[in-house]
Order: structure tokens, then sequence, then C-alpha cells
């Protein structure tokens, strides 16, 4: 194996970089830290892109079949539009099937975060850790009520999940702490059962109940609540410092705990017209159509792919999702490289946000997908800002890729 990269200094096991595989190692053949944990991302995400792509086809073809097929009003719901008396026989039965498309589609979305805290575990501590990732990730999307003493009362209170970032902590906490079970805990042969079925298992249910319903869930409520105060003092300073911040928050996790608090102050400011909606609902798309694009665009730009197969058909769905309303399209594309991806299409959605608003684009309306649009005034100026920060997102991220690659530090199968 040809060795075209070693790091020098006074320790005998520096990293290495090996020109035929890209794979960082140490002198005596051990992964870096960075790329163990890219292995068990990467795994993850691998199982978690069918649930998008199921849940997020139905979804979008449960709206795609009231609001353009049907011609529905986009400011009514399915069930508004049923109620109406408008719709008889077998338009009736197509409102019908929809809201249940709609509400099957949707629970789906449900399962991607405990499928990638599932299988990220896995990975990294095995067929224990998988189902202990798994709850801890269902855990994140539906955190445990606590009893509080309220006006000399015990109340059951539900705190704000946690989401997309409590799967990623919680899936990596269980992995290594089943590992670290199985390797501290030493028993005969007589005993392994017991060890195998019982013992593990139990410290790593008690375990993750301690850590998802004592650090990561309270963290996440902190976050969640502190982001909110920010949005609404930014309201009140001025649009432009509004559609930042709320482009920002809405664009950091794609759907996730951080954005729905962004949704709600912003609905809020939107029904009371305090404040249009514009930056959020551009935020929610641009990042999806942005890294989406990334991988289609890829080989025109730079001449090669700088994504795994897998990868383009996920950016045909994450576009395709991101024209529903749809922003999780683009979650695998978020955790396949975060340290990144991240900040680039949070500036890129703030950058397409504020060219839109300040060209003119307005819009009341609280939704993202295409159906919307022409409730929008502005349109030319919506799709510009749309435009420019999607491009932005897949340019920058491609060339960066493509460096990467370069250098020997991503590999692409």
């Amino acid at each position: 194996m040809a060795i075209t990269k070693r790091t020098v200094g006074s320790s005998d096991d520096k990293p290495i970089v090996h020109k035929s595989t890209g794979q960082v190692t140490s002198k005596s053949g051990k992964q870096s830290a960075w790329t163990e944990i890219s292995k068990h991302i990467m795994t993850g995400i691998s199982y978690m892109i069918p649930i998008l792509i199921m849940g997020g086809l139905i979804g979008a073809f449960s709206q795609i079949i009231p609001y353009v097929i049907l011609g529905i009003d986009p400011s009514l719901s399915i069930v508004d539009a049923l109620n109406s008396g408008q719709f008889t026989g077998f338009n009736e039965s197509l409102l019908r099937l929809s809201n249940t498309m709609a509400s099957f589609g949707f629970t789906l979305f449900g399962f991607a975060v405990p499928m990638f805290a599932a299988f990220t575990a896995n990975s990294i501590g095995g067929k224990t850790a998988l189902l202990a990732g798994f709850i801890g990730g269902y855990v994140a999307n539906n955190p445990v009520a606590i009893m509080k003493l309220t006006d000399g009362k015990w109340v059951a209170k539900t705190p704000v999940a946690s989401g997309f970032l409590g799967g990623v902590i919680i899936a990596f906490a269980v992995g290594y702490f089943v590992k670290w079970l199985n390797e501290k805990i030493k028993v005969s042969h007589n005993w392994l059962a017991f060890k195998t079925t019982f013992l593990v298992p139990l410290l790593t249910a008690l375990f993750t109940y301690i850590v998802m319903v004592y650090v990561v869930t309270p963290i996440g409520g902190s976050i969640n609540n502190g982001i909110k105060n920010i949005l609404q003092s930014a309201g009140k300073a001025g649009e432009m410092v509004y559609a930042v911040i709320l482009s920002a928050a809405t664009a950091f996790d794609l759907g996730g705990p951080v954005n729905k608090a962004a949704g709600f102050v912003a609905t809020a400011f939107t029904m009371e017209k305090t404040l249009p909606i514009t930056a959020r609902v551009l935020a929610i798309v641009t990042p999806s159509i942005g890294l989406g694009l990334s991988a289609l665009i890829d080989k025109k730009l730079v001449g090669r792919r700088v994504y795994d197969k897998q990868f383009h058909e996920a950016g045909k769905t994450s576009i395709f999702l991101a024209f529903m309303g749809i922003s999780e399209g683009a979650i695998p594309f978020a955790l396949e490289r975060p340290s990144f991806t991240i900040p680039l299409y949070v500036i890129c959605s703030i950058i397409g946000s504020v060219t839109a608003i300040a060209l003119g684009a307005v819009q009341w309306f609280p939704e993202s997908a295409v159906w919307a649009w022409p409730l929008i005034h502005g349109k030319v100026a919506y799709i510009i800002g749309l435009a420019v920060g999607s491009i932005l997102i897949a340019v920058i991220n491609v060339f960066h890729r493509n460096n990467l690659i370069k250098k020997g530090k991503l590999e692409i199968f």
C-alpha cells in the first residue's frame, strides 16, 4: 500500500494518509478518530435515506392530489376542503386518500432520527446498542414527560424535543457505552448469556434513560427557548435582522427543534401581521435544493463525482421534496460532513433570503411548497433569492469536496 503523506512529530504514532484508499490511519494501523466517526455516521445515513425517501414521496403525493390535481385553495387544509361540501364522489375519495397518505407519510418521517440513531449506535456497539439507539432516537423526537410541582400539585409536563441533535448525541453515547461495557465486563462462558441478554441490556437501558431525560432533552429545550427569545427580540429590531436570524434558525437543523421553535415565533408574527414569513419559507427549502443540486452537477463542475453513488438519487429526492416544502431530504447531506455543510447552508440560506427580501419578495402565507408561490408578492425576487442561495451552496460544496478528494482527505465509492 503506497503512503503519500505522514505527519512529522515527536510521536511514533502520527496520522498517515494512504494514497490507494484516502483513509487516514495511525502508524500502528488504527483509524483516525474522525475517520471512525465518519464511518459510523455514514452507516446511520445509509439506513435513514430509505425512510426519508418513502415518507417524503408519500407525503408529497398527498399534497399534490388536493393542491395541484384538484386545484384546492392552498389556504385550506385537506380536512377543511372535505368539510366544505364542495367535493363529492370520486373527488371526495381522493381527498380522504390524500389525508390518510399525509398522515402515513409524515409519520414515517418520525422514524428517520430513530433509524439513524439505531444503526449509528449499532455500527459502534452492536445489536444491544442498536435497540438502545432506536429508543434514544425515538425519545429525541418524543420526550418523556417529567413530573413538576406546580401550584402545590404534581403535573406531568412534556419538555421540548431535542430532535436531530439529540439523536446524534445518544447514538454515539449509547454505542460507545455498550462497547465499553462489553470490553470491561468479563464473565465465564457459562455466564455469557446472562451478560448479553440481561446485564448489558439493563445497564444500557438505564444509561439511555438517564442521558436522554436528564441531559440531552433539557439541553435541547434550553437551546430552543434561547433561540425563541432571540427571534422575538430580533423581530422588533427590524425585518432584515429578523430575516437573518429566522433564516439561520430555520435552516440550521432541517425540520428539527430549532427549526420548529423558529416556526412557532414566525407564524405568530405572521398571523398578527407583524412581520412576513418570507425568510422562513425560503430557508426551509434552500438547503435541500442546494445540497441536492451539488450531487447532480458535480461532474459538470469538476469532472468527477464528489459524493458516493447513493447520494445521486438522494439529491434528486432532496430537490423534489424541497419543492413540496419538505427540508428533511437534505439531512443525509448534512450528516455526512456536518462541520462544513451546516455552516455553509445556513450562511447561504441567509444570503438567499436577504436577497429576495431586498428585491421586494413578501410572503404572508406560511407554506414553502411550490403551490404557495402564486400567493407571493414579488415572485421574481423570490425565485432569484432562492436561486442565489441554492446555487451558492451547490457550487461551494462541490469545489470544497473536490479539494478534499485531491488532498486525499475524502474517498468516494
